[in-house]
């Protein structure tokens, strides 16, 4: 019996996983943990606050952070936090439109400028 080779994609499909944060959201993890402890330090050295408070105080941006994971980021796709966020301000600008606030309606569909024809595909005639 003889070994055959196969294509391994193991590396490429290594995806790091600490509890509910998985591939690129572990970023977040680190970057909740971080915002954590300078706002722990800051509100227990510089603003005097006690153990306790300075605690919740320092846990709110990993709570946040987390809520955001697991609503936003788990099982969706790449861009629907985004889309929901675009989709909210096109909402209030709506809403701002139609209370009088605002004179000029919310554009849904941003126009641009039209591409043009490629060089290769115009007709080009020398006589």
């Amino acid at each position: 019996m003889a070994l055959e080779m196969r294509a391994n994609d193991n590396a490429r499909e290594g995806r790091p996983s600490v509890w509910i944060f998985s591939g690129q959201s572990v970023v977040l993890l680190v970057i909740g943990v971080g915002l954590s402890l300078v706002l722990f330090r800051v509100a227990n050295a510089l603003w005097g606050f006690e153990t306790i408070p300075s605690l919740v105080i320092g846990i709110t941006p990993l709570t946040l952070i987390t809520t955001f994971v697991a609503f936003f980021v788990n099982g969706k796709p790449e861009s629907y936090a985004l889309d929901l966020g675009l989709l909210q301000v096109f909402r209030i600008q709506r809403w701002l439109y139609l209370t009088g606030i605002i004179d000029r309606p919310p554009e849904f569909w941003v126009h641009r400028k039209p591409p043009r024809h490629p060089r290769e595909f115009s007709i080009s005639r020398k006589n």
